[in-house]
This record gives structure tokens, C-alpha cells and sequence, in this order.
């Protein structure tokens, strides 16, 4: 008989495993082939519940989710990458790059496959959580606890990428993404992006309040309060991100690095207040750090040059000041086939390092700005003069107001973040926020094509689940 860690990386494991949805067909699910399990079945002792809840955590690392092409995808819609035909070669990139998605991608489908997967596994946990018999009540609450956690923070990144954003029609009744809370091959329609973001703010206000502080390598209270401070914060709910992110920065145990060359390493950060770990026991396929070293680090094995490249006019406006220590670092700049080509040099040339996808300086960035914008400008100044001088420069001037705070913040948002997959989300945060007529590379920044297309994989599944408009940004 097959363990369930076998199952689970058996073929199975897609969206039948997770859903029932479209890479299932009905046949399977009413006659299943011989020696077939139900999920349920394997998970009947408290190894198996640990052996599916550590299954959960894996998609995160995949190089589909946050592993590389979550951050890169965002990455091409936004306007820090070069587009050139010359210089992105990927049909599927180009697609993101020139926002003209469509349902047929293998970057959308693997995206919503791998966030799809961490969200099912999570559900087919909490569905069989209660009936196991050897699994202490602790311990079983910390599983509840750190699935609706994996849920939420799934579904923040897959609205994000598939929906237009919160606070893009008044009442944020536009569509998102379907909400699927239970282990059910039964097909889900898309919720609005308003029952969306409910539904994640609950989730994480549950986990927040239901894990402990200390969690090893796995979720805890303090990552689920630093994700609530980065959901409010794309609402523009600048109160309550304030109030989660300063939780976060005075009380939890993390502390601002000196250096910034150990976000991402073999290492790890001690800003991290959640981050993928990598598995050094599984190869390097399909291990956190891998992909997104090979799109945007230049790699000496094909001559020193990456899978994507920096825009000019980002790279100018990052290295504006020699005494800058990032632009100085993370950029490199390379002759290739006689053109001159910016790369990014920001994460390390080992295959398996430790991604943060929650830190401190990010908290920090988030609590400058939400102060800014409620007047506490002596904190927000404080925060952006911290973040500056561990960069090489000073500190902010004295006195200055509250729109040249913000538009500081912004500044060094854009510089720490850099390749972080923030860049799109925050344009279109700071477009909502403004009520700006904001441009993102010569486009509009609600178009259709600021959005991804669902791919066919979630459509077939259900007739009735409805695509995003078409039209790209034309």
C-alpha cells in the first residue's frame, strides 16, 4: 500500500487531489481505477495528518508558486523587467509581459495548480483533523490553526494575480477567485473580491489567535499578524496594517539585519517572519531558491547571463547614488551577443537558500507609509531614515510634510523590494489610493490585461465558472 506522502506526489496530486476539479474527470471520480485510495482513507494516524500538513507547506516551495513564478509573473506586468524581443524569449512570459494572457498559459495554470494544491491538502487535513484518534488536542488545534493560515495566504496571492484589485469598483462586488473551504470535487463559482478578502482576513485573524509564537519552521501567530498588516495594507486600511504591522516589529522576536546581503541565503534572515524553507534533502527541483535564482540571476554556466532582464530606466534611477549599497549590489551589468544588458544580482548563486515572504523591512515599509498617511510622521520618518542608512545614505531631512514622508516611503519601497513580486500589486494600491490616472508602462492600471486570465484547467472544470474580460490593455 502506498504512504500517503507517496500518494500525494503520486499523479493524482493535482487539481483532482485538491478539488476534483478540471484535471479529474467525472469517470475517475465515479469509477476510480483499480487500486485507487480515497485521500481520506490514509489519514488515520497523527504521522499521517504530519506527513499531509508538511505536504501543505510543499506547493509554497514550488518554483510555480513561491518558489520563482509567482514573483516573476508579477514582476512582468509591472515595469522594472526589459521586454525586448531580444531579451525575453518565453512565449508565456512575453504573454505577462505584454498583458495578453490567456487561458492556454502553462504559467497561469501552474500558479493556480500550486496554490490550489496547498489550499486542498490544507482542507483534506481540516476535513479528517477531528477523527484521529492518537493526535493530541494541541496539536491538533496548532493543525487547524496553521491550515487556515496556508488557505489564506494562498488565496491572497491568487486574487491578486487573478482579479482586479481591492478597491477597484466601490463596493468590491467585482469578481475574484472561487473560495474553496471544504475538500469537495463539487464546483465552486468565484466569490466577489470583497468575500474574498473577508474570508482571509478571518482565516488569518483565526490563525493569529490559534498558533503559537514559536512554530519551528512552520507558521506562527506573529506570521499570521505580519500577513494581516500586508492584506490590509493592499485595502489601504491603513489603521488596522499600522496596528498588525507595529505588533509585529515591537513584540515579535525578529531584528532588523545590519547587512542587506542575507534576506535571501543558504542562511536565512532573522527578519523573517515567515518565510519557504528549502528541503536540502530533496534535490534541487522543485526546492525554494531554485527557479527564482535561475529567471534572474546571472549564471556563469551560460554565459553570465539570466533568464530575464532589468528595464534601463529602473536600473538609472536605482543606482542614482553611488553611496547606494543596493543599487551598487544588486545589479550587474553584462555584454550579451553585443548588447548591453542590467541583471539582477540580488539573490545568491546557491540552488536552495530561504525565501521571505513576510520580513521585517517589508513591516517596516508598511508601518512608515500607514503612519505617514495618519500623521504620525515622526515614526514614519523614523522607519525610512532606519531603512536608509543601513542602504549607505542618511537619514530624511528634518521636517518634512506628510506627502514628501509617503512619497519617501514609496521610494525605498521600490528599491528594497525590488524583484520581491511587489511591484505590480503596489502600483495598483497606490493608483486606487491616489484616484490617479495611473499608467504602469504606458497602460492603464485597471485594464483587462493588468489581470491574468484564469486558465483552462480552472475553467473546464466548471461551465459555469465566468473568465476574466479579454482585450489586454489596448
Amino acid at each position: 500500500m502506498k504512504s500517503l506522502s507517496q500518494y500525494l506526489l503520486a499523479c493524482c496530486t493535482g487539481l483532482c487531489l485538491v478539488f476534483g476539479s478540471a484535471s479529474c474527470s467525472d469517470d475517475f471520480l465515479s469509477d476510480p481505477p483499480e487500486g485507487y485510495l480515497p485521500p481520506d482513507s490514509l489519514i488515520t494516524t497523527a504521522q499521517d495528518a504530519r506527513e499531509l500538513l508538511n505536504a501543505a507547506y510543499g506547493p509554497l516551495r514550488s518554483g510555480g508558486f513561491y518558489g520563482g513564478q509567482l514573483w516573476l509573473l508579477s514582476e512582468l506586468m509591472a515595469d522594472h523587467l526589459n521586454g525586448n524581443v531580444d531579451a525575453l524569449t518565453n512565449g508565456d512570459w512575453r504573454a505577462h509581459y505584454t498583458r495578453t494572457t490567456d487561458i492556454f498559459l502553462g504559467t497561469t495554470r501552474s500558479l493556480m495548480e500550486d496554490g490550489s494544491r496547498a489550499v486542498g491538502r490544507s482542507n483534506l487535513l481540516l476535513r479528517n483533523i477531528d477523527a484521529i484518534p492518537d493526535l493530541g488536542e494541541d496539536e491538533r488545534n496548532r493543525m487547524k490553526a496553521e491550515c487556515k493560515f496556508l488557505r489564506a495566504i494562498c488565496q491572497f496571492e491568487l486574487v491578486r494575480m487573478f482579479a482586479q484589485p481591492y478597491g477597484y469598483s466601490a463596493d468590491n462586488g467585482h469578481l475574484g477567485i472561487a473560495i474553496h473551504k471544504d475538500y469537495n470535487p463539487a464546483p465552486v463559482n468565484r466569490s466577489s473580491v470583497a468575500a474574498v478578502y473577508a474570508d482571509i482576513i478571518e482565516q488569518l485573524t483565526q490563525a493569529a489567535n490559534e498558533l503559537p509564537a514559536q512554530n519551528g519552521v512552520y507558521a506562527t501567530s506573529w506570521a499570521a499578524k505580519g500577513y494581516l498588516a500586508k492584506v490590509y495594507f493592499q485595502m489601504n486600511d491603513f489603521a488596522n496594517a499600522y496596528a498588525f504591522a507595529d505588533d509585529v516589529i515591537q513584540n515579535g522576536p525578529f531584528s532588523f539585519d545590519d547587512s542587506l546581503g542575507v534576506r535571501f541565503s543558504n542562511f536565512g534572515t532573522n527578519e523573517a517572519v515567515f518565510q519557504v524553507v528549502s528541503n536540502q534533502n530533496i534535490g534541487i527541483n522543485g526546492n525554494a531558491g531554485n527557479a527564482l535564482r535561475s529567471y534572474f540571476r546571472p549564471d556563469p554556466s551560460i554565459a553570465n547571463r539570466s533568464q530575464v532582464f532589468v528595464a534601463d530606466d529602473h536600473y538609472t534611477r536605482a543606482t542614482g547614488s553611488p553611496l547606494d549599497w543596493r543599487g551598487q549590489n544588486w545589479y550587474q551589468q553584462n555584454n550579451v551577443a553585443g548588447i548591453n544588458y542590467v541583471f539582477c544580482t540580488k539573490f545568491p548563486l546557491e540552488e536552495i537558500f530561504n525565501i521571505p515572504t513576510c520580513h521585517l523591512t517589508e513591516l517596516m515599509l508598511i508601518r512608515a507609509e500607514c503612519a505617514a498617511e495618519t500623521g504620525n510622521l515622526v515614526q514614519a520618518a523614523a522607519d525610512v531614515s532606519r531603512i536608509r542608512v543601513r542602504a549607505g545614505l542618511g537619514s530624511l531631512s528634518d521636517g518634512l510634510g506628510q506627502s514628501l514622508l509617503i512619497q519617501a516611503v514609496r521610494n525605498e519601497r521600490e528599491l528594497e523590494l525590488f524583484m520581491e513580486g511587489n511591484r505590480l500589486h503596489e502600483l495598483k494600491r497606490r493608483a486606487i489610493r491616489d484616484g490617479s490616472n495611473l499608467l504602469i508602462r504606458n497602460a492603464p492600471w485597471n485594464c483587462p490585461g493588468m489581470v491574468c486570465q484564469l486558465p483552462d484547467s480552472e475553467l473546464s472544470g466548471n461551465p459555469d465558472m465566468e473568465p476574466n474580460p479579454q482585450g489586454g490593455c489596448n
